[in-house]
């Protein structure tokens, strides 16, 4: 099922200093995942309005929200989270957090076609997401966008990311945009003057960093997180050799993926990256000076604010990996999808929640309580933040893409994530790595044929 997803999915600009889409050549030389026809196109015709009025269906008022986001949240929070939901639709939403990604995965996955199944539900957009929607599995929320979501000031092109055969199948929980976080604090005591505007620039701060004491760049721990420096050099290096990865055109052994890799290898002998340590000890030690820079989604600002004690705009902020050979920028991003399950018991009810999950008051809860602005009406305050949105509104100088854990089928990223984790704790060789993701690859790519 070889199918090319998003090149530049979202062409997202910031006139109201939030989301609202925009025009461009974007989507349509992408061949993304909203113009990709499924085997199971007709999935789930029945409109969130059927829903509400049809005098045969009786809401129930209640729902789960499953998910695997808010596990570092304090209880209270969870619970003035569901008081704000409920208040915003009406329904008692039950929010119910996995405690790791492999163990939420697996309940959804056992769940999903009985009335257990949770009637709300976040997910993975791209491939992930398409697998849930040919197997009638996802509830059809073309409806309830038209006439609640995109008014309420969630940009149409959001819809896009999750759109196939014409329908739109999720919402979003979270719009994260994956930048560099840094210590402006460290830079300045180093001796690098502003942000990195080239790939030699970003180098030379990485070396005056080390010199001056300070580990320059913390790699994150978790089982999948090996993919994110991976992506980001090598769509520094050529943006297209990225998406070609990620739909099979190009091989992991490629001679320009070797350079990138030899590069990254070079930047690890050097001492320019920590050993993967856990995300709380990346806040932690970003804000205390012992790290000058993580690669992260921008929802990482609110913690490193509330728990650190850092300033945004002052002490902390973003800037965007320079290109390697003078291309545009790369902003990876992650749009976290909100499901409705098509048998779920409860699935009217949480069709019901949909409609005004979106308006302010909630949305404005959400992103002063976990850190995420996900409509035009949020009234964000963070400086940086900000800031990162606002790099959407620049085509001319950034580009979007989405992001490898999301972009790359499943069979072929697992064992990615697992051989690229393994270069980064120094347990294999460029060759090796670069051979077993490509064994992996090949074998994808042709049986899909």
């Amino acid at each position: 099922m070889k199918k090319r997803l998003l090149a530049a999915l979202l062409c997202v600009t910031t006139a109201t200093g939030l989301f609202a889409g925009c025009g461009g050549n974007g989507n349509a030389e992408s061949g993304n995942a909203n113009s990709k026809n499924t085997d199971n196109g007709s999935a789930n015709t029945e409109s969130a309005d059927d829903v509400a009025e049809s005098d045969d269906v009786e809401i129930s008022g209640k729902t789960e929200f499953a998910n695997d986001k808010l596990l570092n949240l304090d209880p209270s929070i969870i619970e003035a989270y569901e008081e704000s939901a409920k208040n915003a639709t009406g329904i008692d939403v039950s929010i119910n957090t996995s405690p790791d990604v492999a163990a939420y995965k697996t309940s959804i996955q056992q769940s999903i076609r009985s009335e257990s199944a949770p009637g709300m539900f976040t997910w993975w957009g791209g491939y992930q997401l398409q697998t849930l929607v040919e197997n009638d599995l996802v509830a059809d929320l073309t409806q309830v966008w038209e006439d609640y979501i995109t008014p309420a000031g969630v940009s149409s092109d959001i819809a896009e990311a999750f759109t196939y055969d014409g329908k739109v199948y999720a919402a979003p929980y979270s719009i994260l945009y994956n930048v560099i976080l840094y210590n402006k604090t460290v830079f300045e005591n180093a001796g690098v003057e502003g942000e990195p505007q080239t790939f030699d620039e970003f180098l030379d701060a990485c070396e005056k960093i080390k010199a001056s004491g300070v580990t320059p760049i913390a790699l994150k721990n978790d089982a999948w997180a090996g993919f994110i420096w991976f992506q980001a050099l090598i769509a520094s290096y050529e943006p297209q050799l990225y998406q070609d990865l990620c739909d099979g055109t190009a091989k992991y052994t490629d001679e320009r993926v070797v350079e990138v890799m030899n590069i990254w290898q070079e930047m690890l002998d050097k001492g320019y990256f920590t050993q993967p340590i856990q995300i709380t000890d990346m806040e932690k030690q970003l804000a205390n000076g012992e790290i000058a820079m993580m690669l992260e989604p921008n929802r990482e600002l609110k913690p490193l604010a509330t728990d650190y004690g850092m300033v945004s705009g002052e002490t902390v902020d973003t800037f965007v990996l320079p290109s390697m050979n003078g291309d545009k920028k790369i902003v990876f991003f992650e749009a976290a999808p909100i499901c409705v399950s098509q048998a779920s018991a409860d699935r009217d009810s949480a069709m019901k929640a949909m409609e005004n999950w979106y308006g302010k008051d909630h949305q404005n809860f959400i992103y002063q309580n976990i850190g995420l602005a996900n409509t035009s009406t949020v009234d964000v305050t963070d400086v940086a933040y900000k800031k990162t949105l606002e790099y959407a509104s620049k085509p001319d100088e950034i580009s979007l893409l989405l992001r490898y854990y999301e972009n790359t089928p499943e069979e072929i990223r697992d064992v990615v994530l697992n051989e690229l984790m393994r270069f980064e704790l120094g347990d294999g060789t460029v060759d090796e790595v670069l051979n077993a993701m490509e064994e992996a690859a090949s074998a994808y790519w042709t049986e899909a044929k």
